[in-house]
């Protein structure tokens, strides 16, 4: 019985929400653009990255999605070389203020982070590399949309990780444009 009921409810909450649908602008819309990542921690000292998000917008003002996002960071000195690596998997949240051609908004990604890291020192020839799992995350961001272009700033938090490795925590730059989701 309660295997049905959850059917049913489901059912009528993708209903509800597959019929509602932006007034003023297209529905689908992907973002795509560039990152530079500044980590948490002091182990590492920078780095650039990626990201692609497909999005459905629900109402003139709420839009939801899906994002891969990559970024590669690392650090250097004249012994040590040290490079990390984070991909993560998330659903996104935005929520845009008003539907002006200069639209501000604030969001939320929740989702999956693979993290991985490799090191190299070079007076003790040592090559390294370790895989560091994955774990559950959280993104909050801030920002705007310009026309197609976009740019934003977003903190990305991962839990569960060991202690010393939460180097893996950073904050994004994110610059990029959208492609679809215009004015109708």
């Amino acid at each position: 019985m309660r295997k049905i009921l959850t059917l049913i409810v489901a059912c009528v909450v993708f209903a509800g929400v597959a019929s509602a649908q932006s007034d003023s602008f297209k529905s689908f819309r992907v973002d795509a653009g560039l990152l530079y990542a500044i980590p948490g921690g002091d182990a590492l000292d920078a780095g650039v990255g990626y990201y692609l998000n497909p999005k459905y917008q629900i109402t003139d003002n709420i839009l939801l999605g899906a994002k891969v996002e990559g970024a590669v960071m690392g650090s250097a000195d004249e012994n040590a070389l040290d490079i990390s690596a984070v991909v993560s998997y998330a659903a996104t949240f935005d929520y845009y203020f008003n539907t002006n051609s200069f639209r501000p908004f604030v969001g939320m990604d929740a989702g999956i982070y693979a993290l991985g890291s490799a090191d190299l020192e070079l007076n003790g020839e040592t090559l390294a590399s370790m895989d560091l799992g994955s774990k559950f995350g959280i993104a909050p961001k801030v920002g705007f949309s310009y026309g197609h272009f976009d740019m934003a700033l977003q903190y990305n938090l991962i839990f569960g990780q060991e202690k010393g490795y939460d180097e893996y925590n950073y904050m994004s730059v994110k610059v990029g444009f959208h492609f679809g989701g215009g004015k109708k």
